[in-house]
């Protein structure tokens, strides 16, 4: 009898070894069996692992920063290529045509295209008047045919209006001026208002720049000093002045 309560207590332990063995390999298999979340899962929403959640979360902030980034690239790259289509070059707000010519001036410092402006005056001497800073004149002969045409000084009206120095412009005779490279020339026509500094043509296609300097000579008297010079410079087709 004794023997048979041993055996069964044997049997009963024996159990639940095996049952607790059985146990811990069910575990172990269990956490084989658990396999990496991938990019995949994380979209299909598999897992309900607090480290797969957040995992997923991760994934979408990825998402959304990386198109956040990219809407933000595209909102730039069009405001700059509106930007700069709208922006042209300087020259294109002087560009005029006269006749058959297409005309245009660069700049000098502030002043714009062909605006001359010598206020206040500060007479100097003709060598230092060759290094001052030249206006360029672009003309262009936009026709068939051999055309002619002369580069004027004229009175800038709208200046002299605003600064109300009509009383107190300064004669053309007290200028010289230097076309490219050639000799100084002083104007001498005082009673043309609009003195022709240089006549010549083009031929058909043909366009050439033409560098302009003016200053006040150091003839100038002193009684002068305090007098205001508005000008511009303009183009002339010879067909337009004979017509």
């Amino acid at each position: 009898m004794k023997e048979k309560k041993v055996k069964n207590v044997k049997k009963a332990t024996n159990g639940k070894v095996r049952a607790l063995l059985e146990e811990r390999k069910k575990r172990a298999k269990k956490k084989k069996e658990v396999k990496k979340l991938k990019i995949s899962d994380i979209k299909r929403g598999e897992g309900a692992e607090v480290s797969h959640l957040l995992a997923r979360i991760k994934a979408r902030e990825v998402e959304l920063t990386f198109c956040c980034v990219a809407i933000c690239l595209v909102v730039i790259c069009v405001s700059l290529y509106f930007v700069f289509s709208a922006v042209r070059d300087p020259k294109d707000y002087n560009t005029m045509t006269v006749g058959d010519f297409s005309v245009s001036f660069n700049t000098v410092g502030e002043s714009l295209g062909n605006i001359i402006n010598l206020t206040p005056l500060s007479p100097i001497s003709d060598a230092q008047g060759q290094e001052t800073a030249s206006y360029g004149v672009h003309i262009e002969n936009s026709s068939e045919e051999r055309q002619a045409f002369q580069i004027v000084l004229e009175s800038d009206s709208s200046m002299i209006e605003e600064d109300g120095c009509g009383d107190r412009q300064l004669d053309n005779q007290y200028l010289h001026y230097q076309i490219e490279d050639s000799n100084v020339l002083p104007i001498v026509n005082t009673t043309d208002s609009s003195p022709v500094l240089f006549s010549s043509y083009l031929e058909p296609g043909e366009k050439k720049t033409y560098q302009i300097r003016i200053w006040v000579a150091d003839t100038l008297p002193v009684e002068y000093l305090d007098y205001h010079y508005h000008g511009k410079l303009v183009v002339q087709s010879e067909k337009t002045v004979n017509n």
